[in-house]
């Protein structure tokens, strides 16, 4: 690979043999390199293709990206893979780091963007999410800039989108997450409650909708015999509201989705609304 020019000491444009460009990342790949020097295969930690199709849209991004905050997106990427033991898509990188740009830019001029998901992607994607807060405090710590608290939520989305081997993209992602939040409002309305959001029992509430959904998007169906019909009788009386809530959530569901509810789900679900709607 021979040298074209530095973005930051880590990141330069390079080409091939055959003059195709790169943008490649490693440690020191563009620190006091001349045009032509040749850059060893082993320094290169990533690289993809500059296309011509999109060399200008990504040649605008890195030019228009501070060095510094280019090289804290690097280091983010870095912890972050380590801390979730995954390996990220080349694309996170140009992704994070301009949305870090415009982040640092909005934080500083105060501005800040209402989320109403922070506590479902919370309990949807935990690791993720403390992997969130941590980038937060890395920028914090490395460029004196306090990014607001909706950052949390969207850099969770970056680090659950950036994974290789995670199959839910991210429309997936915010399909899930709006469903969740609509069976959260239906429970929350038939109960005329707000839900402990920093309970136990509203985690293992969401948890267990994540993993439903998730079954539900890959048509997973649940491998257990279905329950005995006694056994469900009996937690409809026992618990007569929250089944009811159930079959709201179960009407919502086929409506919109054209989902089925298992008599196996109904109880689970039964027992979970009841659990996060007792006082």
């Amino acid at each position: 690979m021979k040298f074209i020019k530095a973005f930051n000491n880590n990141v330069a444009l390079v080409k091939d043999d055959s003059e195709l460009e790169w943008i490649i990342m490693g440690t020191g790949v563009g620190f006091q390199k001349s045009k032509g020097d040749l850059i060893p295969e082993e320094d290169i930690r990533r690289k993809f293709v500059a296309e011509q199709s999109t060399r200008k849209p990504i040649m605008q991004v890195l030019n228009e990206i501070d060095p510094k905050v280019l090289d804290v997106s690097v280091e983010i990427i870095k912890n972050a893979e380590s801390s979730l033991k995954v390996t990220f898509t080349n694309s996170i990188y140009l992704t994070l780091a301009d949305h870090l740009s415009f982040a640092i830019k909005r934080s500083n001029e105060r501005i800040d963007y209402a989320e109403a998901s922070r506590w479902e992607v919370k309990n949807l994607y935990p690791k993720e999410y403390e992997a969130a807060k941590e980038a937060i405090r890395q920028v914090f710590d490395k460029l004196d800039v306090l990014l607001p608290k909706s950052e949390e939520t969207f850099l969770t989305y970056h680090f659950v989108n950036g994974q290789q081997e995670n199959k839910t993209k991210m429309e997936e992602t915010l399909k899930m997450t709006e469903l969740i939040n609509r069976v959260i409002e239906l429970v929350q309305y038939h109960f005329q409650i707000k839900l402990d959001e920093d309970s136990l029992n509203y985690t293992r509430f969401v948890t267990h909708l994540r993993y439903f959904l998730i079954r539900q998007m890959k048509q997973d169906a649940l491998e257990q015999e279905e329950v005995d019909k006694t056994l469900l009788e009996l937690v409809k009386t026992k618990y007569e509201k929250a089944y009811q809530a159930v079959e709201k959530i179960a009407k919502l569901l086929e409506t919109k989705y054209g989902w089925t509810l298992s008599s196996n789900e109904r109880l689970y679900l039964t027992l979970h609304v009841w659990r996060v709607t007792k006082r």
